[in-house]
């Protein structure tokens, strides 16, 4: 059959989606544009109703504001969305099944002052809005309004990520990147008007862009299913009444489908669409024996920041699998892919690299975050227009060019010398009888990777000791998690993808065994620790496993914390209870000789299961890919598991010399400044021992921040170039004169300034240009783990490059010395009176807060805390005037007493979001 139209092509890109859906609305008025739950709607009546809700959005928004939609999956949902885009407004769809809590950062987040929804179901789910948010029935009567012409670079869409909890990370593309989007599905499809669409995703979702615009831009008819409302059995039979001919679905909904259906699942289909998650081969087999006869495979891989597929390919009928999971594809016109190792270098024919996305199509980058889009999307040299993305995907070409995907970077698991990919083990599951789904995980708890299975079951006789048993006959003992875990169901986000989030808030966290009330809180966690595996206060030495440096390990660490020594005590048949009854009170060192020489020696047994290659005497300095030709990073380590994880990442080019801090040693909560002059000095002498080193980078995480910096500075006295000093997740309160990086987690809530601030910014530059801070993944304690190391690796090699070309040495001192005190009066309406006096007791001039970003801080304590708490101030109040060097001013701030139980109030002069000049209780 003849069509009066042509297949969406490159020539509908130089315009706004408006024109090509107003001329398929004109030819196909008659034609069924949407079926759903409420019946069938024509091009016409979709086409009107579209207009009317973008004359109220016209009415309601400023040109380019975000419009958020808050509509069930029906067809008001895709009538607002291309109502948004014919008022030139990008939409933001959100889930009415998502979590209250989430979508409301998302609303506000994104800016959204207009919100398309049935006013009242919104406020009962959602509760308080943020303030000025204007909610519009899409059914309310409207007068036309003039519509401002459109852009195809007008932002299209805003979509957020789909987990639960986490700052909201919003993806935007403008109207050409969907029409290419559309375009090229159109064109690897052959859709026509003739054609049916599924539409099985939430409409807040990537995946149901393509259903959604390539349906209604192509005059074709979109079927509308509601998986999670209607159910397997009810989509089902919506799939055959509807007859359906491109049927879309992730690989778990149609193993999900055919579960439930023993025919065909979709009788009238031409073309199986299937993306978002691996395919198996095992799925492939059983798609072919459930799809009409000449109905073709079309899968790939993409993500919502690549905006669409980058690698693609319908399966030949004769195609025979030769692995676990069926290959993604070839590479698609306009998109461009490369594998690239952690430092961006290509890897070679055949090997495993991070995938690396080049195109001018690609999402235009983060909404209201230019900072992480900088960062994520960088221009292509030489190619104008052009950006790069790396999803954060692993995969490898095979010899017959298919790009085989071998799964995320944060999923890949290294325990006992092996590395396990999850997909193999997953595979193995879903062989067993009575499996329907499975999902593989790891978590370091007590500082061992453990591995957990989740599997969703058909049978409620399967037990974790049976399936155990069955998948030990199939795979290698390695590849045997350490815990089935059984569901009656697979918790699911709204795009159906597994809700990775929720299967890990039910790993167990390894418990404090405490079996006997005459043990100390905390004593048996340091036997698990070191241990790694629950300890019992019974359980004998002979049956845990312990060699001499672990018992060690345990012996230093109980010394240091309780008092304690076991010396001459271990036997096979003693247990850690009968231990602690026979401790004998340790006599601490008091002289300065003695507490270094007992220091030295904690730290080089701490070392002592370090896989690197000793470079001092004592052991206390370890050294790793010391053959690489990379600028070399020093780096003061909390555990040495740390190192040996780091230096896999950073890639054998990069050395890294690794020492332990105090940790362990040291409580973090009372530093001991004169230990970790001690600990910087002695790798001071260790680096001696490597010999000449013309410029290094030094770094430490946490509490091992301080030690770094004594040694940068015992480095530059000596005459080494440090070329830049990193800090992780600490600030500390004194300058420092040469090039500087500080990291904070992107999710350390207690630690990342952005939590606790307002507006947060690095106020250090303004006094040392050569410093900055960057987020980097993960929160506290989670960036040496196996799913964010990959990141920290990648941004030290980029500070270490970025370093090599800044040879300037430091600046000279630029100390910031400072001078508080205050009083405090009350009146009896509950009002107080502040008067502050500061003194700029160094040599730098202070300017205003509004440029320098200094402000007075002041935290009412309630009797319970000590010291600054963890939460935003009470009141910040900016500096307001520029201080000379040794001039004192006073300021004076009115508040309000009682908003808190009230005892003290603590004061602060800080660079805000950065750190404190000085506090006063």
């Amino acid at each position: 059959m003849a069509w009066d139209i042509a297949p969406l092509g490159p020539a509908d890109l130089d315009r706004p989606v408006a024109d090509r859906f107003l001329r398929v609305a004109d030819l196909f008025g008659a034609r069924v544009a949407i079926v759903d739950s409420e019946g069938a709607i024509d091009y016409r009546t979709f086409a009107l109703k579209a207009r009317a809700i973008a004359s109220l959005i016209a009415a309601a928004s400023g040109e380019g504001e975000p419009v958020a939609l808050f509509l069930p999956a029906t067809r008001t949902m895709p009538c607002a969305m291309m109502g948004a885009l014919l008022a030139g407004r990008p939409y933001v769809p959100l889930d009415p099944s998502f979590p209250a809590e989430h979508l409301l950062r998302i609303l506000s987040h994104s800016g959204a002052q207009v919100m398309i929804c049935e006013p009242e179901h919104a406020r009962a789910v959602l509760g308080d809005m943020p303030e000025g948010l204007r909610l519009i029935s899409p059914h309310m009567p409207t007068a036309p309004v003039d519509l401002a012409p459109i852009r195809p670079d007008n932002p299209a869409y805003v979509l957020y990520t789909s987990g639960s909890t986490g700052t909201p990370k919003g993806v935007w593309q403008d109207q050409t990147g969907l029409l290419h989007d559309v375009m090229q599905f159109t064109q690897a499809v052959r859709l026509t008007p003739a054609d049916r669409l599924s539409l099985l995703y939430s409409p807040a979702v990537n995946g149901a862009i393509r259903d959604i615009f390539g349906a209604l831009l192509n005059g074709a008819t979109l079927c509308m299913s509601d998986l999670r409302r209607e159910g397997l059995s009810h989509v089902l039979e919506d799939l055959d009444r509807r007859k359906v001919t491109v049927l879309h679905a992730m690989p778990p909904v149609l193993r999900a489908l055919m579960s439930s259906q023993k025919r065909n699942i979709c009788p009238e289909a031409r073309v199986l669409y299937t993306a978002g998650d691996r395919l198996l081969t095992r799925d492939l087999s059983d798609l072919r024996a459930r799809l009409p006869e000449g109905c073709s495979v079309y899968t790939g891989i993409g993500s919502t920041e690549c905006a669409t597929l980058y690698r693609e390919w319908t399966i030949p009928d004769g195609w025979a699998a030769d692995g676990v999971t069926v290959p993604v594809g070839h590479a698609i016109l306009d998109r461009e892919m490369r594998l690239v190792d952690a430092g961006g270098q290509e890897v070679a024919a055949g090997e495993v690299g991070f995938i690396e996305i080049s195109s001018p199509y690609i999402a235009r980058g983060y909404w209201n975050d230019p900072a992480l889009t900088k960062a994520s999307f960088r221009p292509v040299s030489g190619r104008p227009g052009w950006r790069c993305f790396r999803p954060g995907d692993l995969g490898r070409v095979r010899n017959d060019g298919l790009l085989e995907f071998v799964g995320r970077a944060d999923r890949q698991i290294k325990i006992r010398g092996y590395r396990l990919d999850p997909v193999e083990i997953e595979a193995a599951l879903r062989e067993l009888g009575g499996v329907r789904d499975a999902v593989v995980l790891a978590e370091e708890i007590c500082g061992r990777v453990r591995v957990y299975a989740f599997v969703e079951t058909a049978s409620t006789h399967l037990s974790e000791d049976q399936m155990r048993r069955e998948l030990g006959r199939q795979v290698p003992a390695h590849l045997v998690p350490d815990r089935i875990v059984l569901l009656s169901a697979m918790p699911r986000l709204a795009n159906f993808k597994c809700d990775v989030g929720a299967l890990r808030r039910m790993i167990p966290v390894t418990p404090d065994v405490q079996t006997d009330p005459d043990l100390p809180s905390g004593y048996l966690a340091i036997w698990s620790k070191a241990l790694k595996r629950p300890v019992a206060a019974g359980d004998r030495l002979e049956g845990l496993g312990a060699d001499s440096l672990a018992l060690m390990e345990i012996e230093l660490e109980v010394a240091e914390r309780f008092g304690r020594s076991f010396g001459g005590l271990f036997t096979p048949e003693i247990t850690p209870g009968a231990l602690w009854m026979s401790a004998a009170e340790v006599q601490r060192p008091t002289d300065e000789a003695s507490r270094a020489s007992d220091t030295i020696r904690r730290l080089s047994i701490l070392m002592a299961r370090s896989t690197g290659a000793a470079v001092d005497a004592e052991g206390t300095m370890r050294g790793f890919n010391l053959d690489g030709d990379r600028t070399p990073l020093v780096w003061c380590f909390n555990n040495h598991n740390e190192a040996e994880a780091l230096a896999g990442a950073l890639g054998a080019d990069q050395p890294l010399l690794a020492f332990r801090s105090l940790n362990g040693i040291v409580s973090p909560d009372a530093p001991d400044p004169w230990r970790e002059r001690l600990v910087a000095g002695n790798a001071m002498r260790a680096l001696d021992a490597v010999g000449s080193l013309a410029s290094v980078v030094v770094g430490g995480n946490c509490q091992a921040a301080p030690i770094a910096l004594n040694l940068a500075n015992n480095l530059w006295t000596a005459g080494v170039h440090v070329a830049s000093l990193i800090f992780m997740e600490r600030a500390l309160p004194i300058p420092y004169a040469g090039r500087h990086l500080v990291l904070f987690g992107a999710a350390s809530a207690r630690h990342n300034p952005r939590f606790l601030f307002a507006q947060p910014q690095t106020a250090w530059p303004r006094y040392v240009p050569r410093s900055r801070r960057a987020d980097i993944p993960g929160a506290h304690g989670q960036f040496f783990q196996p799913r964010y190391v990959a990141a920290l690796a990648q941004t030290l090699r980029e500070e270490i490059d970025l370093a090599r070309h800044d040879p300037s040495g430091p600046l000279g001192p630029a100390g910031r010395r400072v001078s508080l005190s205050a009083e405090t009066s009350f009146q009896g309406d509950g009002r107080g009176q502040l008067k502050v006096r500061i003194t700029n007791a160094g040599p730098m001039i202070w300017a205003e807060g509004a440029i320098s970003g200094i402000a007075l801080t002041v935290h009412s304590l309630a009797p319970s805390e000590q010291g600054r708490p963890h939460r935003k101030p009470d009141l910040t109040v900016p500096l307001p005037f520029a201080l000379l060097p040794g001039e004192t001013r006073e300021i004076s701030i009115s508040f309000l007493h009682g908003l808190r139980t009230v005892t003290r109030l603590h004061l602060g002069l800080c660079e805000e979001g950065y750190h404190w000049f000085t506090e006063v209780t």
